[in-house]
């Protein structure tokens, strides 16, 4: 122990000499922290050479110095560990060697399974390394390739020797760069293969010259496929240009055109002449084509994946025009909006041409003439076609036959025409219906005779179209489904307006069966609101063949008045003579409802809005009030003064009551929700109504026994359900019954889509309903307006229904009047259920607020307060009554005034009353301002209301008092003794 400890004295000499002769030189700064190999001479320096050399022999002396020393004591010791670590070395010597093998195994396994061919050349360019993916590719085993030349092995093409060369030449040039070259080989059965190599070196230490690594990739298949794609290319053009087809393609959107170049070539126009822009290829076309290929492909882009043949005549660069036949079809795109017309172009010029020659001698004929050859139209008229047409578009060229033709006369006309196939016969009558492609048949008669056509047997046929009245028929049959089916409702009526017709959709808006409208007049639907003069004017107008469209109100079968949007308006004959008028019209009423209800909610938030203004400027005004009003109570005066006063303090506290009860209308009242029963709310109300009411008001309770909870106010909701009880109770002055039933619903999204912030789900549901007078239907749509009341002067103030809509709205519900006739009122409240359980009953009753001990009268002796306000007269009630109290006031009318008292009177200031709402500097820009200048400043809130956005930032930066105007003496005097026995 003594020796070594003797060695790291000696050490720790040499190390503090060392850090002294260092400490004595500036410390070096690398050039650069982007150099990763440094050493200790980075970090010297710059020295002189003497310095140098004395500052490095002085580092050598000392390390000499403690390593001979360590070396003396030590050495005893080391002898007694050599042998330990010679065991040691043996052991990581076979734990490495064990490593490397399972790597050199598992980098060999790597190398078998990978999908490139693996090969390695030494320094000589011998093979090293030939795995099993190149045994697959090249036929010769690794036994039979390792040690042997590249040169020498016959893999190679005899061209490919050379590039192999070079890419060994680039791989171990100066760069040291990667080479990839593709080449011919051979495999041992003597298969041609392409493979793409990167060639890359390998270095070994010791040599001057590394191995290379040659990673090849089998792209046979690939470049056979290529070679195919491009002859088959190429086969596409020769025949393109023998057919004098092409392909073309058409954006709609951009109006991009593709032509391929042989069809330009048609034309006469070089690949790079074509027009390259829809409008300017339009041009090309012919005018008596033109529209209707234009027709032709806005139908299609509105029916993808449809094909479309249609033949037009395009102007040659010379002057005449050629014939084309175009087959296209619109392909959407898959990644985004649009898509592309793609097709094919044939040159049929001299197809028109022959057939120019023989419709000559047909086309006049009045008859359908056609020729089949096994089964096929290889050649028809105008006629036939027209007549075929008449079921639906052209069918393609050679159509088959029977095809054409409704299923169910197929099998008798192909029995009819077998003999003429067989040559038993030279002709035979038909009689088919021919099926169009979009459905409907026509009826044709005529016959077919035995004849040649280009050298092979043919039949040569004549039809006529005799369909023209089941066509008719037809029409009638499908125009009346139309008209029956129709979402809207419709009326035909005669001349005189007497009703012919009535479709179903009429009968169910109008609650008529059929059978009770026809023969009626349209006034049988007449109600209270339309007046007969207005279907006088209207069939008036009718009849001289004008047009009408309007809004009016029906009355159905059932009573109901239904709104309808109509359009009404005549059908003439030949002559111009109206014989017939229709009305179709739509059932507009939900509509009309949903818009009323809307504008409704629109003009009770304006309303809501201006009362929200209006009683926060009334709460400013009324602060002072009753702060001087409850301080005179304190003060000795009796009989008529004291009485006075007394009127006064209940005045203002009546006046208080109607500015929250407007606050609470525009949402200006802080509620407290928290998961509750209503039925605990129902109890209490019942106590209440019975407590207060009449005698003769009873009041009738049903609840279901699983009613969920809600998150809700209690008293807010109490205060609902008093209101509209109250209402009740003054409708029915002789007495009656006042029901309450609750139970649970559940409302979809188009029953509350009209009431803003409802939500679908599951409601609690309470109807409260009377036995009074009921609401009278002129002033059913103000009842929950401000201020407006049925009740004589003095007995209401019009803001229950008004308040107990603003509660019912913020609480996400909603509240409807359901009843419609006179006798009887029926109010429906329906609030959103919570999945939080109630953890206690609640209660309804006010909380009372601590109030300061009575034997301190002076409590804020000794303290200074800043009272910042923008209304002067209640700065001066509260600095007055905070005076009565013993506290030190100073007064600031504006946030940048209580700023500038702040900085210049220090902390001799510990409580801010700061008034949240205030010009040219609002409370929560002015409380940040006072916490940089005074961090623990402790600061009371107060506002008018208690819903506005800067009253939230207040109790987020830590704002716990906030005292809303008007506010009575005591809370005044609580808040500030808490503010500052707590220190907040």
């Amino acid at each position: 122990m003594v020796a070594t400890r003797r060695a790291f004295v000696a050490m720790a000499v040499a190390v503090a000499m060392a850090v002294t002769v260092r400490a004595q030189m500036p410390t070096p700064v690398p050039a650069t922290t982007e150099t990763t190999n440094t050493s200790v001479a980075d970090y010297l320096p710059d020295l002189s050479q003497g310095q140098s050399e004395a500052f490095y022999n002085g580092i050598k002396l000392a390390f000499m110095f403690s390593v001979l020393v360590g070396m003396l004591w030590q050495s005893r010791q080391q002898f007694r560990n050599l042998k330990r670590l010679q065991k040691h070395s043996e052991d990581l010597k076979f734990d490495a060697e064990k490593h490397q093998k399972e790597f050199s195994r598992k980098q060999h396994i790597h190398f078998e399974n990978t999908p490139l061919v693996v090969v390695e050349f030494d320094a000589r360019r011998q093979f090293k390394e030939w795995t099993g993916r190149a045994e697959a590719v090249f036929g010769w085993r690794a036994m039979e390739v390792l040690g042997r030349s590249y040169e020498e092995l016959p893999w190679i093409e005899p061209d490919g020797v050379a590039s192999l060369r070079e890419a060994f030449s680039a791989a171990t040039g100066a760069e040291k760069s990667g080479h990839i070259v593709t080449m011919r080989h051979l495999t041992q059965n003597k298969e041609s293969r392409l493979v793409e190599w990167h060639v890359s070196e390998l270095p070994n230490d010791g040599e001057a010259v590394g191995s290379i690594l040659a990673l090849g990739l089998d792209v046979t298949e690939r470049e056979a496929t290529a070679t195919t794609l491009r002859e088959q290319h190429d086969r596409y053009n020769m025949t393109a240009r023998a057919c004098g087809s092409g392909i073309w393609s058409l954006d709609p959107q951009q109006g991009d055109l593709i032509w391929e170049e042989e069809l330009a070539a048609t034309l006469g126009y070089g690949g790079a002449d074509f027009p390259t822009r829809q409008s300017q290829w339009l041009e090309l076309f012919h005018p008596e084509d033109r529209l209707r290929f234009v027709q032709v492909l806005q139908a299609r882009a509105q029916q993808p994946d449809t094909r479309e043949i249609i033949e037009v005549r395009l102007h040659h660069r010379e002057g005449a025009y050629r014939w084309f036949r175009l087959d296209f079809a619109y392909e959407p795109n898959a990644t985004k909006a649009g898509g592309r017309i793609v097709g094919t172009a044939t040159d049929i010029m001299r197809l028109k041409l022959a057939e120019d020659k023989f419709r000559g001698l047909v086309e006049q004929s009045l008859a359908g003439i056609f020729i089949l050859q096994e089964n096929r139209v290889v050649y028809a008229n105008p006629k036939f076609w027209a007549i075929v047409r008449s079921g639906g578009a052209r069918p393609p060229l050679r159509p088959e036959f029977l095809e054409l033709m409704h299923p169910e006369d197929r099998a008798m006309t192909a029995e009819r025409m077998r003999p003429l196939y067989a040559g038993s016969s030279q002709e035979a009558a038909l009689l088919f219906r021919l099926y169009g492609p979009q459905g409907a048949g026509v009826v044709v008669q005529g016959h077919g005779i035995a004849s040649e056509h280009e050298g092979e047997p043919a039949i040569l046929g004549l039809v006529m179209d005799v369909s023209h009245r089941f066509a008719q028929e037809q029409t009638s049959r499908r125009l009346s489904q139309v008209v029956e089916q129709s979402p809207v409702a419709i009326l035909i009526t005669n001349p005189d307006g007497v009703i012919e017709y009535v479709n179903r959709k009429f009968c169910e808006v109008s609650a008529y069966p059929q059978e009770e409208l026809l023969g009626q007049l349209p006034q049988i639907l007449q109600s209270s609101q339309t007046p007969e003069r207005f279907y006088t004017d209207l069939w008036g107008r009718l009849q001289i063949g004008k047009k009408w469209e309007g809004e009016y109100v029906n009355r159905a079968k059932d009573g109901r008045q239904f709104t309808v949007r109509a359009v009404l308006f005549p059908i003439f004959d030949e002559g111009g003579t109206v014989t017939h008028c229709v009305e179709i019209m739509e059932d507009i009423t939900s509509q009309r409802t949903l818009e009323e209800r809307l504008a409704r909610a629109q003009r009770l938030e304006s309303i809501g809005n201006l009362a929200g203004g209006i009683a926060h400027d009334l709460n400013n005004i009324l602060a002072p009030v009753r702060l001087g009003a409850e301080f005179l109570k304190t003060l000795p005066f009796k009989g008529q003064e004291r009485e006075i006063i007394e009127v006064m303090d209940i005045s203002i506290h009546r006046a208080t009551e109607l500015v929250q009860q407007v606050l609470a209308f525009s949402r200006g009242r802080r509620s407290q929700r928290e998961p509750l029963w209503l039925n605990q709310i129902i109890s209490e109300l019942e106590r209440l109504v019975r407590e207060s009411f009449p005698r003769d008001v009873r009041l009738d309770i049903r609840l279901t026994n699983d009613l969920a909870p809600v998150k809700a106010d209690a008293t807010q909701i109490l205060q609902v359900l008093m209101n509209l009880c109250v209402n009740s109770r003054d409708a029915m002055p002789a007495g009656g019954i006042i029901s309450l039933v609750a139970d649970n619903v559940t409302l979809g999204a188009a029953q509350t889509a009209s009431f803003p912030g409802a939500q679908p789900g599951k409601h609690v549901r309470i109807r409260v309903s009377d036995s009074g007078t009921g609401i009278p239907a002129e002033v059913r749509e103000k009842i929950f307006e401000p201020f407006f009341t049925t009740k004589d002067v003095g007995k209401g103030t019009g803001l229950g229904l008004s308040t107990a809509l603003g509660i019912v709205q913020e609480h996400n519900g909603i509240i409807e009047l359901e009843s419609t006739g006179p006798q009887g009122t029926v109010f429906v409240l329906y609030l959103p259920v919570t999945s939080d359980v109630p953890t206690a009953p609640v209660s309804t009753a006010a909380t009372k607020k601590p109030t300061a001990n009575p034997a301190d009268s002076k409590p804020g002796r000794g303290h200074t307060v800043l009272v910042v306000d923008d209304e002067s007269p209640l700065r001066q009630a509260v600095a007055f009554i905070l005076g009565q109290s013993g506290y030190s006031v100073l007064e600031a009318g504006d946030g940048i005034q209580a700023i500038e008292m702040v900085r210049s009177r220090g902390p001799e200031i510990e409580v801010v009353l700061l008034d949240v709402m205030m010009p040219r500097l609002d409370g929560v820009a002015t409380l940040k301002a006072l916490r940089e200048l005074r961090p623990d400043l402790r600061v009371i809130a107060t506002s008018g209301v208690n819903h506005d956005s800067r009253v939230e930032a207040l109790r987020r930066l830590g704002v716990q008092h906030f005292l809303l105007k008007p506010y009575r003496n005591q809370e005044l005097l609580d808040a500030m003794g808490s503010c500052i026995s707590n220190g907040k």
